[in-house]
């Protein structure tokens, strides 16, 4: 199902990286993990991939007013069309797909991470844990070049302030698979959960094997560049 929708905002939330907001449609339902393709009706300039992209969806399915996605800017000609377009201007978004999709409930540790803009799927799930009484940690490893390079850090730290079942552990170096099978011992028994490049995803799943993570704890999705 295809729905027109309207642009409500632009921000730079991290060096090199842009999010835009959409309205939300009616009809428009999502659960946190998913993802939407969103297509412009005409480029600006040149894209092999042509006029539209999926993005995974950084907005929590309970904001009934606003959709959210975000990417690294580049000179993709879809990437400066949609990073062009002025407010109130209208887009086509597809109705949320995707079998990433976080637990109802935490009746488990649950670890993530995330490389660069592998962030996006987390911030459609993390928020709404803000208030909820948590008995199992929820831990995130969030992989950037710097601190700058970071979206939505200030917002993922004051949340770890505010849940104290929640930390956040920031790795501004390139992963190793040791890093990630020493790491497994810290969290015994926890699901585990990766979005990023492929080849940073690559390297977590090896760690985590090595570190003896059976395959029904781990689950993923990479993010190709777009």
């Amino acid at each position: 199902m295809l729905f027109n929708t309207q642009i409500v905002a632009h921000r730079t939330v991290a060096n090199g990286t842009h999010e835009v907001t959409f309205k939300r449609p009616a009809g428009f339902e999502f659960k946190a993990g998913q993802y939407t393709q969103v297509a412009v009706s005409k480029l600006i300039a040149p894209d092999p991939k042509g006029r539209s992209r999926q993005f995974s969806l950084a907005s929590p399915p309970e904001d009934r007013k606003h959709l959210r996605v975000v990417f690294r800017a580049s000179g993709s000609g879809f990437k400066k069309t949609l990073m062009s377009i002025p407010k109130n201007s209208t887009v086509t978004i597809e109705q949320a797909s995707g079998s990433f999709l976080f637990p109802d409930e935490v009746n488990k540790s649950h670890v993530f991470v995330a490389g660069g803009v592998g962030i996006a799927p987390f911030m459609s799930y993390l928020p709404q844990q803000r208030e909820k009484t948590l008995h199992h940690p929820l831990t995130l490893y969030y992989g950037n070049k710097d601190s700058h390079s970071a979206a939505y850090l200030a917002e993922l730290e004051q949340l770890s302030e505010e849940q104290q079942q929640f930390s956040i552990h920031n790795l501004y170096h390139q992963p190793s698979p040791d890093l990630f099978s020493d790491l497994v011992e810290k969290h015994p028994n926890a699901v585990w959960w990766i979005v990023g490049p492929p080849a940073m995803v690559a390297v977590v799943i090896s760690g985590l094997r090595t570190g003896g993570v059976l395959s029904d704890h781990i689950f993923t999705e990479s993010f190709e560049g777009y």
